[in-house]
């Protein structure tokens, strides 16, 4: 078989090994959640094992999340703790941050096994074509995982030095985009519409 279907087969298969990741994911979040809350229901002593051994795995994501920018101002809105909300709503925000850095990666495995099956069939100029509109946006998506990471650094505060080196790597495109005046402060904002632009005019021209 030719290398390049034999990659293109593997990632249908890779995509349906993220969906059962994402699906088992969630469903351990929210049973350790459900056993929290049980302990809180029942009443159970919290110097107790029992209560110990089922609020350790959850103690860390709510505190995280209270320590969040957005727990008081939510939490004022709301009327309620709204910690274990936060967690759900933040664990739905990085499995689709993260299944469009996959979907990007995929994309790249696409094209390169697309290059491979015209280099097979003797379609030299096609081959090159789709490999250098892969190369392309190899570049463009690696921008926008630093931006990812960034966005989610800011919002959960995770992956905090990784953050700090990819906002160094961008910080030289950002001020290219800072026009000032009434677009001062979104040059984050429109660097990725920049990216998200050429990504599309990349696909559309080499693919």
């Amino acid at each position: 078989m030719n290398p390049g279907r034999l990659l293109i087969e593997s990632i249908a298969q890779m995509e349906g090994l993220v969906q059962l990741v994402i699906g088992l994911t969630i469903a351990a979040a929210v049973t350790l959640l459900l056993l929290r809350y049980l302990t809180d229901l029942l009443r159970l002593n919290p110097f107790g094992r029992l209560y110990q051994s089922l609020r350790r795995p959850t103690d860390e994501m709510i505190s995280h999340m209270r320590g969040s920018r957005f727990y008081l101002p939510l939490r004022r809105s709301l009327g309620f703790d709204p910690s274990v909300l936060m967690v759900l709503v933040s664990l739905a925000i990085l499995w689709y941050v993260v299944t469009g850095v996959l979907h990007n990666l995929f994309f790249l495995l696409q094209g390169l096994g697309q290059s491979l099956i015209a280099f097979g069939g003797g379609s030299v100029f096609i081959g090159a074509k789709y490999l250098i509109g892969t190369g392309i946006l190899a570049v463009l998506f690696f921008l926008m995982a630093l931006m990812t990471i960034v966005f989610v650094n800011w919002i959960f505060g995770l992956f905090r030095r990784l953050a700090y080196w990819s906002l160094s790597r961008l910080t030289p495109l950002l001020r290219v985009f800072e026009f000032g005046g009434a677009f001062a402060g979104w040059s984050f904002i429109i660097l990725w519409i920049a990216l998200s632009f050429a990504t599309v005019a990349v696909q559309g021209v080499f693919f």
